[in-house]
């Protein structure tokens, strides 16, 4: 097979790898799922189902050996079945449109992000669902050589983010510890796993996201570089409307049950090697 010509390679992937998740959804759909997966749109349901727009990523929501899986998909499911409640997933690339959608009522809960300032002033959120860190991704030469060997040698270089997520905080914070400008591109339509593509590919040098993501994608791309950290290890929460403290009580409860069972610590194996 000819190799897809590198101008519009990564931007053709990446279509075809969401054509398969909608088309997986539909599968799904149609084998009677309890929790049926919708169209990449938008919630609004009514009556008593809770939408949840899900992160679209290798730790969240994602296709595994052509089944659709992740650590937040699956406990989400397990909330359902466990609570009584009907949830409907939405698939979300772009976070600061789930964000906003969020914010509306759209959607009545987004999983996950870390918890942090920046989504806390906005939102309310759960207990703690798992544990990841930001950290910076950079591709080595054939050596292992890589230009940035720790955080403070990002003086008055570019860091690619997406818009919205807290690494944007973390780095201004970075910024003014060192003393120096860190120049950040917040990108609106891609998600961490495309911005780990487009580092891996020299298309752009720098960028952040969250360690389990890198990890993941190090598979496909080997000279990826993530050993920077950018932030502590952080609680990834599952993020609700500030209106609806009775989602978050009935969240809450069950996490604080589930998190102890033996179910819970096999998905953390399953999901964060």
């Amino acid at each position: 097979m000819k190799p897809i010509k590198r101008k519009h390679g990564q931007a053709i992937i990446y279509i075809l790898l969401l054509a398969a998740v909608v088309a997986a959804m539909s599968t799904l759909r149609k084998c009677g799922s309890a929790s049926p997966l919708a169209p990449i749109t938008q919630g609004n349901s009514r009556n008593d189902t809770v939408d949840v727009a899900i992160i679209y990523g290798p730790l969240s929501y994602y296709i595994y050996n052509d089944t659709l899986g992740g650590m937040n998909l699956d406990m989400l499911k397990e909330f359902e079945r466990n609570t009584g409640k009907s949830l409907k997933f939405w698939p979300v690339v772009n976070l600061h449109d789930a964000l906003r959608k969020l914010e509306k009522g759209t959607y009545d809960m987004l999983a996950s992000l870390p918890s942090d300032n920046s989504v806390k002033n906005r939102f309310i959120t759960s207990r703690s669902v798992f544990l990841d860190r930001l950290v910076l991704i950079q591709a080595s030469d054939s050596s292992g050589y890589v230009k940035i060997k720790s955080a403070l040698d990002l003086a008055s270089d570019t860091v690619y983010i997406q818009q919205d997520s807290p690494a944007a905080l973390r780095l201004e914070n970075l910024s003014n510890e060192i003393g120096a400008h860190i120049e950040v591109i917040k990108e609106k339509e891609l998600s961490e796993e495309y911005l780990c593509m487009k580092v891996a590919k020299g298309e752009i040098g720098l960028a952040v996201v969250n360690e389990n993501t890198a990890r993941h994608m190090k598979e496909r791309y080997p000279w990826l570089n993530y050993d920077n950290p950018v932030s502590f290890t952080q609680f990834q929460v599952w993020v609700i409307q500030k209106s609806d403290t009775a989602l978050l009580h009935s969240v809450d409860r069950w996490l604080e049950e589930y998190t102890s069972t033996p179910q819970y610590k096999k998905l953390l194996k399953r999901y964060s090697p």
